[in-house]
């Protein structure tokens, strides 16, 4: 996935960002204000979302779009950019979940080695839940009495080992 948004109230430093990442074969979407933000997040969650920290004109803030996003799209990684950055306000927007914080102006190599460190960091979360998915315990049982989530449990760990096992039971009891 390497649809990147692109959300900063100066239109020149949207347009210029955009162009470097499409020379890097990245296709992006840009916007200006806060409701352009989460009507393109909405409508269509992005690889990655770089965000401007102070958006003019705007209802929300870029900590409150980030809030918003990683509660609704925690999978979307969010690089934070700001040109009146400080200390305080990268550890808080890294406290809420932005995978990097960029003072502008920018290195143009400084941004793309966090671009690709957040997307592959991204790629990897979506592969690890895939396969967390496709080995989890495809189960048909029913039941919730002690006794059965008992069962339940031995056979969670008899399933681990290599050992053989008997079952006994009555005659139509569903061995």
């Amino acid at each position: 996935m390497s649809d990147i948004l692109i959300v900063d109230d100066e239109r020149d430093i949207r347009e210029l960002i955009s162009e470097i990442l499409i020379d890097e074969g990245y296709t992006t979407r840009l916007a200006g204000t806060s409701e352009d933000a989460m009507r393109e997040v909405t409508s269509q969650p992005p690889g990655l979302l770089i965000l401007d920290i102070w958006l003019k004109d705007s209802d929300m803030d870029g900590i409150d779009i980030l809030k918003k996003v990683k509660s609704d799209y925690s999978e979307v990684p969010v690089v934070i950019i700001s040109g009146h950055g400080n200390i305080e306000i990268a550890v808080a927007a890294i406290k809420q979940g932005a995978y990097d914080f960029i003072e502008k102006p920018f290195n143009i190599d400084q941004l793309l080695v966090v671009i690709r460190r957040a997307m592959e960091t991204s790629r990897l979360r979506r592969e690890n839940i895939t396969l967390r998915k496709k080995d989890a315990p495809v189960s048909d049982l029913i039941g919730s009495s002690a006794g059965f989530r008992a069962l339940v449990s031995q056979l969670d760990k008899v399933a681990k080992s290599n050992s053989r096992i008997m079952l006994r039971g009555g005659s139509g009891v569903g061995k």
